[in-house]
């Protein structure tokens, strides 16, 4: 496990570094910020309005989806070169899948708030109601 996430996090430091090569320094800070923003958008914001947690439940797992998802992904890069894959293509294919993962998990983060918001909430329960027994006199006799 402690070899997993050292080659982990050594892997996300290259991953930044490769992100910021090819977009440049704002480009690579907008990307993550974009994606960070759309996990926090869809778990956090759920909490704007009260009826919002209710519309959108499952924005407040994308934190955990994308973790998993993300640490899947890493699992199979690494095994993939322990296999003895090509690491210029393992690396390739990987980063492309671990973009589109981050991508779609912030696209799933923006659409729970956007569903979220835009929802009307629930109506309230209607009471049955009647009317007093004062309210209407009655005086029938048999």
């Amino acid at each position: 496990m402690a070899n997993f996430l050292s080659s982990l996090t050594d892997e996300l430091g290259a991953r930044r570094r490769r992100l910021r090569v090819a977009l440049g320094d704002r480009g690579q800070a907008l990307a993550e910020f974009v994606v960070l923003a759309g996990l926090v958008l869809g778990s956090l914001g759920l909490f704007v309005r009260p009826w919002m947690a209710s519309a959108a439940p499952w924005g407040f797992w994308l934190p955990p989806v994308f973790l998993a998802g993300y640490f899947l992904i890493d699992w199979r890069r690494q095994r993939a070169l322990a296999r003895g894959g090509d690491a210029g293509k393992v690396t390739a294919f990987h980063d492309w899948a671990s973009l589109s993962w981050s991508a779609g998990c912030a696209l799933a983060g923006a659409a729970a708030f956007v569903i979220a918001f835009t929802s009307e909430p629930a109506p309230a329960p209607v009471e049955e109601w009647a009317p007093p027994e004062s309210a209407v006199s009655v005086d029938i006799s048999p």
